[in-house]
């Protein structure tokens, strides 16, 4: 059984031509590059000068952060009980109990 109602119809020319676009760019890419092979090693090379910033990057945030927790670490002291027993001797084993079951 078909649609009674009214129906409409967008073009797609627009986005038809700009995948024709797309795909004439890489190959116009394509062929540029194998006609010049030194662009691949300057693009390699800048690649690794990237990557090299990005590491150096992270390793110095890295650092700045564990030299900023020192001072917090230093002022923040240990806390611990002064009431209790952490004597070995002391700990009780526990019973094993119905999780169903309530205790009255």
């Amino acid at each position: 059984m078909a649609y009674a109602g009214k129906t409409g119809r967008n073009s797609t020319l627009g986005s038809a031509l700009a995948i024709l676009l797309l795909v004439a760019v890489i190959v116009v890419t394509a062929v540029y590059v194998a006609l010049n092979p030194g662009i691949l090693e300057s693009l390699a090379h800048l690649a690794l000068v990237v990557i090299v910033i990005l590491i150096i990057a992270a390793v110095i945030i890295y650092l700045a952060v564990a030299i900023l927790a020192v001072p917090y670490y230093a002022a923040k002291g240990e806390e611990y009980q002064t009431d209790a027993s952490y004597d070995l001797d002391d700990v009780e084993p526990v019973r094993e109990k119905d999780s169903e079951k309530k205790d009255d």
